[in-house]
């Protein structure tokens, strides 16, 4: 008896392991369905803007003898600017709609990963590249972190660039660094300012 009792708890947890996997499957196809439509929609109404600027060409080209100033207020020219300007309009809130769809689902993904890193004693520490810090002008792979820690991307002009992209680091990058709080603590000191430390 004791057995079964064992083997139906183990299935129990299999199948409940199994079911969350499940549930999470069926959310991100959710999310990647609706973004697929989103993306469907704005395929739409670029080919109705690309329609009503090919209609308002034609139109500008018959009117073109005319001054600008009447072309422009020709009521056609006119009524597709309007309509143009609510497609783009229109687009814009997709394209708002999609980029909060996308980053919710980064950022579930981010809480889950920060979870997984604490459980392991592990952290993500962002540093900026001070004025003479030992680490200008070096790339990532060229620094030498302390034992355990990886850079694991760089900001550089605004950017998002990962280590191996071989960027040159400068004063104001921001470099993030994986590890355990005593090789964070430690890589501080590549990041600082060496006159600081003098």
């Amino acid at each position: 008896m004791f057995i079964w009792n064992r083997i139906y708890k183990e299935l129990g947890i299999s199948l409940e392991g199994l079911r969350k996997s499940l549930m999470e499957i069926a959310i991100t196809m959710s999310e990647n369905t609706r973004i697929a439509k989103l993306l469907y929609q704005i395929f739409e109404l670029q080919k109705k803007v690309d329609r009503i600027y090919i209609k308002t060409g034609k139109i500008v080209h018959e009117l073109h003898p005319l001054p600008v100033s009447e072309i422009a207020d020709h009521e056609k020219v006119r009524d597709n600017i309007s309509r143009l300007k609510s497609l783009k309009s229109d687009i814009h809130n997709i394209e708002k709609e999609i980029n909060l769809l996308r980053e919710e689902r980064i950022k579930s993904k981010l809480e889950e990963l920060t979870r997984y890193m604490r459980r392991g004693g592990y952290t993500i520490e962002e540093f900026i590249v001070a004025p003479n810090s030992s680490a200008i002008s070096k790339t990532s792979l060229e620094l030498i972190l302390p034992e355990g820690g990886i850079v694991v991307a760089i900001i550089h002009n605004e950017k998002f660039n990962l280590p191996q992209d071989m960027i040159k680091l400068f004063e104001g990058d921001r470099v993030f660094v994986l590890g355990t709080m005593n090789t964070i603590m430690e890589s501080a000191t590549i990041f600082s300012s060496s006159t600081q430390l003098a």
